[in-house]
């Protein structure tokens, strides 16, 4: 069974051949914006991939003393990708650290409680300063048939959930300056 990490490789590699290196910078940006993974999880899964019949590599010459492989999706990966597309997704668990940190905030120090959510009202109003900046350069939605579709579909996504974020801990904020005052 491919893991969702894998159908994140696929997706990636429907758009064009890639390197390992190509591939965990794609997964940083835009895939990085909802879905993780280091290098090395990136490798590992794609030699289960590669034994699974649904990535191929082409070994090319490479700029130092070892050769490069150039990842492919085969036709039964594309099939796969395009059969999982659509499958409601699986149940996962919520694992929000800042959302625990708030269930236990009534044992922290009111001071050090504010300072972390002013830090973290900052961090999601540079990102979502950075993501809007992005959705300007599209100039509007591409159509759904387009690849960059799905860049933006995941970028209005990125939008409303930093848009929640920013809202919420804003609302924190108000929240514990009335209790501090």
């Amino acid at each position: 069974m491919t893991s969702t990490l894998g159908f994140a490789i696929l997706a990636v590699l429907a758009r064009g051949e890639r390197t390992g290196y190509d591939l965990a910078a794609a997964m940083r940006t835009p895939v990085g914006y909802f879905w993780t993974a280091g290098h090395s999880q990136i490798h590992a899964e794609l030699q289960k991939l590669r034994a699974a019949g649904l990535v191929g590599f082409e070994a090319e010459h490479g700029p130092g003393p070892q050769g490069k492989k150039v990842y492919h999706l085969t036709a039964d990966g594309l099939a796969e990708l395009r059969a999982w597309v659509t499958e409601p997704p699986r149940a996962r668990p919520e694992r929000d650290e800042l959302v625990l940190k708030t269930y236990a905030s009534w044992l922290a120090e009111p001071g050090l409680l504010r300072r972390l959510f002013a830090d973290q009202l900052a961090m999601h109003e540079e990102r979502l300063a950075d993501y809007e900046r992005e959705e300007a350069a599209f100039g509007g939605p591409p159509p759904p048939g387009d690849p960059r579709f799905g860049n933006y579909a995941t970028l209005w996504c990125g939008l409303g959930y930093e848009r929640h974020r920013v809202e919420w801990c804003r609302w924190m904020l108000e929240r514990l300056s009335s209790a501090g005052a």
